[in-house]
């Protein structure tokens, strides 16, 4: 199977998915997002391996329900409707479709460009292709490498007040800010590593 999608530079990737979301935004019609839509999805399956496929598929519920969210938005908010007996106008309808597929449209080029994007090579190609400062690059790829730290670090703070016999609900801050004073402390200690590299403020 090609996966000639992850072998293009990422920069030259970025600027093509930067001049295609201006075109969208630029544009009003449901057909050319509905086309951009489709051809995102057409260029994930012919130049992306199946297993990441399967990371486009998880987008997939979430992407479907917001935009479902938008269209009725757009349905019962646009152009004053609903009209009486609660029946839409078909110019609400048609302000629904226009908002809902230009938000598939945008979410997919960007799904496309991060599940074929390696963070890394994307840094790199910054770095060579766009000039992009060393301290940037740098503080970047300290970011990029600690998500998976703050992610643990979120769960060890639910599991420490599950242990203290606190509950914690789904939208409680109490582990959120737990984990973000000790983001704060890794954030003071990746300076001082970049400050000791010669990662100075000019």
């Amino acid at each position: 199977m090609s996966d000639f999608l992850s072998r293009i530079n990422p920069f030259y990737k970025f600027v093509a998915l930067l001049i295609f979301s201006l075109g969208v935004a630029a544009t009003r019609s449901m057909w050319i997002n509905i086309g951009v839509f489709s051809g995102s999805i057409v260029l994930l399956l012919i130049g992306a391996k199946p297993k990441r496929w399967l990371s486009g598929v998880r987008f997939l519920i979430p992407v479907a329900l917001f935009a479902f969210s938008i269209f009725m938005g757009g349905v019962y908010f646009g152009n004053q409707s609903p009209s009486n007996f609660g029946i839409a106008k078909l110019s609400a309808v048609q302000a629904g479709l226009n908002l809902s597929t230009r938000f598939l449209a945008f979410a997919w080029l960007g799904i496309l460009f991060s599940i074929t994007t390696e963070p890394y090579e994307l840094v790199k190609s910054f770095r060579i292709n766009a000039k992009l400062p060393r301290k940037f690059a740098y503080g970047m790829l300290c970011a990029i490498n600690l998500f998976p730290y703050i992610k643990n670090e979120y769960v060890n703070a639910k599991l420490a007040f599950q242990v203290r016999g606190i509950k914690i609900g789904f939208f409680s801050s109490k582990p959120i800010f737990s984990m973000m004073v000790n983001c704060f402390r890794w954030s003071e200690a990746l300076s001082m590593a970049m400050q000791s590299r010669g990662f100075y403020e000019e």
